[in-house]
């Protein structure tokens, strides 16, 4: 009776580890297609029920439980998961990257004949009618008419590479410009999913490890960890309880279920003016226009890195970050991009205003168009913010003022002698000094690399064009990569319907089998009650 009552026990026990272990099977199948899901496989272990057993074998045969679930096994690779992520990193910055350089070459096209080159070209064509007919004021306004072109173009693109610059960043000064910015959005999100993966550890530190609970949290855990990795590259310690500490290089910003590192994001203005002694904005600050710190929020939001810019070097954050300042290493970006066409607008100024001033130039007389008067020092046809011929920039450079009054026409120095002996004050007609204007066109200038003006541009274009191609290899190459670990993670985490079709009928076979000796040990004890009775 005792051992009848026991394989009674033993086998509805069985009957239920089976209906678990089916359980399992059929959750794996209905997760086959749900992203980040792990398969998932139960490990069954002999069930004791006895203490001390000996040498006695009725003791020990008592003793036997039948079978338990020991476990509930998640397939997954942890040093494929941690490749994942950084990889997946670089992906996001590289695409950031690209939009980017996108966004620069439609900056820098010249189409329909109104951009950069067709200003420089045209700038050219005028003095070269200006050198046929010097006294004439129609070809001199001609030539400030282009002049005036060239600029409002250089200022043009300078408003345009802000506008790309303000989209990304802000504008480096106004909060509501920042708060309108991709990288506030992007930090802003980042920062929501750290706090889930918070909550995510507070949750798996409660939970039986090796059950299918946990192992669904740990799923949701993956998922998260690769979105983070979207936003900035991590590291991540995983604990033998399944919860992770998170890094951002080498300072933490998740332990266990606390955030101990949250961003915050403050315009380069604000930070500059918040640094011990305040840094001189924008005068000394040659850092991005926005500012990105890690807090403590566990301590009263205690500054653990104060400008944390230089360890956010991947991501969609570290892409963006870094979109504006010049690049290191000859990278190009909107930094450098801007540097080159404020070195082009200064050497521009420089070579014409220096020209129309020097030594031996000479204007004609407004009052008296027949004569000639020598080029003052300050007769400059380029100048910057300020009026004068220093400081100038692509956002900056104009027209001389005086230039577009009513007898500016004149202060174009047009003749040029070399011999102050032999200066012809009549000789209207001169026009050597346009002579040596024109000699610029295609003239090397040590500003601009040994390059001319038309060509420096050229080369500017080529050399986004160019990074623009190689960052679309490096995309390419970098998805392709991505897409192989992935492949690789599904490989050893995903669900195979052969599997589990092999399992389904392992399971269904021994539960067919249980709920045979359940019925036979159920008729015995009929039986042996109605006997007894």
């Amino acid at each position: 009776m005792v051992s009848l009552l026991s394989s009674l026990n033993m086998t509805a026990n069985t009957l239920s580890v089976n209906e678990q272990a089916i359980s399992v099977v059929s959750h794996n199948v209905s997760n086959m297609n749900t992203e980040g899901y792990s398969k998932q496989k139960v490990n069954l272990a002999t069930r004791n029920i006895g203490g001390a057993i000996g040498n006695n074998v009725t003791a020990q045969i008592r003793a036997n439980g039948g079978v338990m679930i020991a476990n509930v096994m998640r397939y997954t690779d942890s040093y494929l998961n941690n490749y994942y992520r950084d990889q997946l990193s670089t992906q996001n910055k590289l695409d950031q990257q690209l939009d980017t350089l996108k966004d620069l070459a439609t900056i820098l096209d010249d189409l329909e004949s109104e951009g950069l080159d067709s200003a420089l070209s045209d700038f050219y064509e005028a003095l070269n009618n200006l050198n046929e007919y010097p006294a004439s004021s129609t070809a001199r306004t001609n030539f400030i008419e282009t002049a005036k072109t060239l600029t409002s173009v250089l200022n043009s693109k300078s408003i345009e590479l802000d506008e790309l610059t303000t989209k990304a960043l802000g504008d480096g000064e106004n909060q509501e410009s920042l708060e309108s910015s991709k990288i506030y959005v992007q930090y802003s999100a980042l920062n929501d999913k750290l706090t889930e993966l918070a909550d995510i550890n507070r949750a798996i530190q409660v939970t039986q490890t090796g059950t299918l609970e946990a192992n669904n949290l740990l799923d949701k855990r993956d998922t998260i960890l690769n979105e983070i990795a979207q936003f900035v590259d991590i590291s991540v310690d995983e604990k033998d309880n399944g919860t992770v500490n998170v890094s951002i290089g080498t300072t933490e910003v998740i332990k266990g279920s606390k955030v101990v590192g949250q961003l915050d994001i403050q315009t380069a203005k604000s930070y500059c003016e918040s640094q011990n002694p305040p840094i001189a904005y924008p005068d000394d600050w040659d850092g991005e226009n926005a500012v990105i710190s890690i807090i403590n929020p566990q301590e009263e939001n205690k500054v653990v890195v104060s400008n944390a810019n230089s360890i956010i070097t991947e991501g969609t954050l570290g892409g963006l970050l870094h979109s504006a300042t010049v690049g290191e290493n000859g990278e190009t970006n909107a930094g450098t991009v801007r540097e080159s066409l404020d070195t082009l607008a200064q050497t521009i100024a420089d070579i014409f205003n220096d020209l129309n001033t020097r030594e031996g130039a000479y204007c004609i007389e407004p009052n008296d168009t027949g004569k000639l008067i020598d080029s003052a020092d300050d007769n400059l046809l380029f100048v910057g913010a300020d009026g004068t011929g220093t400081g100038i920039t692509a956002g900056n450079i104009k027209l001389n003022d005086a230039l577009l009054t009513e007898d500016g026409i004149w202060n174009i120095s047009c003749a040029y002698f070399d011999d102050p002996a032999n200066v012809d004050l009549n000789a209207v007609g001169n026009s050597q000094n346009v002579v040596a204007m024109l000699g610029t066109r295609d003239s090397k200038q040590d500003a601009l690399n040994g390059m001319s003006l038309e060509s420096f541009y050229t080369s500017l274009v080529g050399k986004v064009a160019s990074a623009g191609s190689s960052i679309q290899t490096l995309y390419d190459t970098q998805t392709s990569v991505v897409d192989s670990v992935l492949t690789k993670i599904k490989n050893a985490s995903g669900v195979d319907l052969n599997e589990e079709l092999v399992d389904l009928v392992k399971y269904q076979t021994a539960y067919s089998a249980a709920a045979q000796v359940f019925n036979t040990c159920n008729n015995c004890l009929d039986v042996l009650m109605t006997l007894g009775g």
